[in-house]
C-alpha cells in the first residue's frame, strides 16, 4: 500500500520564485499592470525631494487602454520617458513610481495586489480596482507646461481603498400594482 501523501502543489508564481533581476525581458513587462500612473506628469520640490503628482498624462497615454500608443518607439516621441532600470528599482531611486507598483512593491520584499493582472488573470482588473487612470486624465498636449501646478491631484499616489462588499440581494416584499 502506498502511504506517499499527495499534495496539490504548484510552483509559485515567477514573481514569488524570482528576484527582479532574475526575471526575463517579458516576464519583467508582465510585471507592469498597465495602470498608467507613471505616465503622469510629475513635480518634484527642488529642496524637499517630494513628489507631486498631477492627472496630465503623456501626450502617447491612451487614457482608455492606458497603454502606450507608441510603446516601442516612445523615446522618438519623448526623449526623457523613463525605461525603467531593474537596478534603479531595486535600489528604489525611482521614487515617483506609485504605491501600488509592481516593480516597487517587489523591490520592497512585498507581494502583488490581488486585482493585479497576474494575480487575478483578468486586465481589466486593474480599472474595475479603481487604480487605473482610465477617465481620471487629461492630454498634455491640451495644458500648457508652465501650468502643472495647477493640475496637482492626490489620489495617483495613493492605494485606492476597495469599495465596501455589496449586501447581499433581497427579494423583492413589495407586490406591483397596477
Amino acid at each position: 500500500m502506498d502511504e506517499t501523501v499527495k499534495t496539490d502543489h504548484t510552483d509559485p508564481p515567477f514573481w514569488r520564485a524570482k528576484r527582479l533581476d532574475e526575471m526575463s525581458r517579458d516576464e519583467w513587462e508582465s510585471l507592469c499592470d498597465l495602470c498608467g500612473r507613471c505616465c503622469l506628469n510629475k513635480l518634484e520640490d527642488e529642496e524637499t525631494g517630494e513628489i507631486f503628482w498631477t492627472d496630465v498624462a503623456c501626450k502617447l497615454l491612451d487614457p482608455t487602454s492606458c497603454r502606450c500608443t507608441s510603446y516601442a518607439n516612445r523615446h522618438d516621441f519623448v526623449p526623457d520617458c523613463v525605461e525603467l532600470d531593474v537596478e534603479e528599482v531595486v535600489t528604489q531611486t525611482y521614487t515617483w513610481l506609485p504605491p501600488t507598483c509592481a516593480y516597487r512593491l517587489l523591490a520592497e520584499g512585498r507581494d502583488l495586489f490581488l486585482w493585479h493582472p497576474l494575480v487575478s488573470g483578468d486586465p481589466e482588473s486593474v480599472h474595475r480596482a479603481g487604480v487605473s487612470v482610465r477617465g481620471r486624465v487629461r492630454s498634455e498636449e491640451d495644458i500648457p507646461a508652465d501650468s502643472l501646478e495647477d493640475w496637482i491631484v492626490e489620489w495617483p499616489g495613493e492605494v485606492p481603498v476597495p469599495p465596501p462588499p455589496r449586501p447581499p440581494r433581497r427579494k423583492n416584499r413589495f407586490k406591483t400594482t397596477e
